[in-house]
């Protein structure tokens, strides 16, 4: 009797086990991308040299604990400075990846390498960083210019792509869906949040409230998207900050006629229509003036004061800036020199304009 009493307990035990749910497994922590932090270092040193100079980098950033990225360098190349960060500079060699913690790993400096799954895998993970930095900043920027305006952050990040002449953007560039409070979701997609804006903190609580799913907050910050013009050197930088993202050769106004101040981008007009066609493909109207940024079908008059104060790009560069500077955008037109380091260009950064985005009931007659 004891042993068939100690056998129907174990059935039971068994049978209890068996049917019971099992506790879920903790789900784990989410993964974030790591983020690379590009910079270039000078030429002609030694390896010993430049880990010595990468350590002293390092401990100069003080990064936080937890949040050092993986350091990748470039051999310095003209107009480029060294040690610093130059997160829109699209590299064609690379010198050495640095991961946390991890030896440094050097690559030949003067070779392209295209065949290198390494060193081509490690150029197309920049590259696509890049392009996720430049359409956070523009859309942070048209959000922030919208509030600016407004008093308030839209509904929808489609209000942001409304006709002409509310056209702040012309598409919002991601190919992933669009969410907000979707626990399941938080670390996948695009998040856009209003309810975590706070207006006395209008630029920073944007980190939140517009960000990337599972990508690590860049190591630098950034900042609303603003144009400068340096009228003596015929040059536009695009900058966040003081880091530059574009950087554009222009054609100026004659006789000083360009004029110094600072403006803010009223208009953003698709083919612009002119009695003599030349405004080029995109303008894009300074505040409180008669005058525009605009492309032309003069290419002949970049770098060169023939306006009547207008600033001139060649139109595949005013289509970039079309694409990448929201309505709001700051806009600074000085007669200082531009500063000696302002990166190559990257890649295009081009969105597709609308039709709705022109304005065919007026020619423009600005002083071009």
């Amino acid at each position: 009797m004891k042993r068939l009493v100690q056998i129907i307990s174990i059935l039971f035990l068994f049978f209890y086990f068996q049917l019971l749910p099992a506790e879920p497994a903790a789900a784990p922590p989410p993964e974030h991308k790591p983020f690379y932090e590009l910079i270039a270092v000078p030429t002609g040193q030694t390896k010993i040299q430049l880990e010595a100079q990468l350590e002293a980098y390092k401990k100069a950033r003080n990064y936080p604990p937890g949040e050092e990225p993986i350091i990748v360098a470039v051999p310095q190349v003209r107009y480029i400075p060294v040690y610093t960060p130059i997160p829109f500079y699209q590299p064609d060699t690379l010198y050495y990846i640095a991961p946390p913690g991890g030896p440094v790993k050097f690559f030949d400096p003067t070779c392209m390498c295209e065949s290198d799954q390494e060193v081509s895998g490690l150029k197309k993970t920049l590259d696509q960083q890049r392009l996720q930095l430049e359409r956070i900043l523009s859309v942070r920027s048209a959000l922030y210019n919208y509030y600016l305006y407004n008093k308030k952050l839209p509904d929808s990040l489609t209000e942001l792509t409304k006709p002409f002449p509310n056209n702040y953007l012309s598409e919002i560039p991601f190919q992933s869906p669009i969410h907000g409070d979707i626990p399941a979701l938080e670390e996948t997609g695009v998040i856009y949040r209003p309810e975590l804006f706070n207006p006395k903190q209008a630029w920073q609580t944007l980190d939140e409230v517009f960000r990337v799913g599972g990508m690590r907050k860049p190591t630098f910050p950034l900042m609303p998207l603003e144009v400068v013009v340096y009228q003596s050197s015929f040059r536009m930088i695009v900058y966040t900050g003081a880091i530059p993202v574009r950087s554009y050769y222009i054609g100026l106004g004659a006789e000083n006629r360009t004029p110094l101040g600072t403006y803010f981008i009223k208009l953003k007009v698709n083919e612009p229509l002119s009695q003599s066609k030349v405004y080029g493909t995109r303008g894009l109207v300074l505040s409180d003036t008669d005058y525009a940024i605009h492309g032309t079908n003069n290419p002949a008059s970049i770098g060169q004061a023939v306006s009547k104060g207008c600033v001139r790009l060649h139109n595949f560069q005013v289509e970039e800036l079309f694409s990448i500077a929201p309505i709001g955008t700051k806009v600074t037109i000085t007669n200082s020199s531009a500063p000696e380091f302002r990166q190559p260009n990257a890649r295009g950064y081009y969105l597709k304009a609308r039709e709705n985005e022109k304005n065919p009931t007026q020619v423009y007659h600005w002083k071009e």
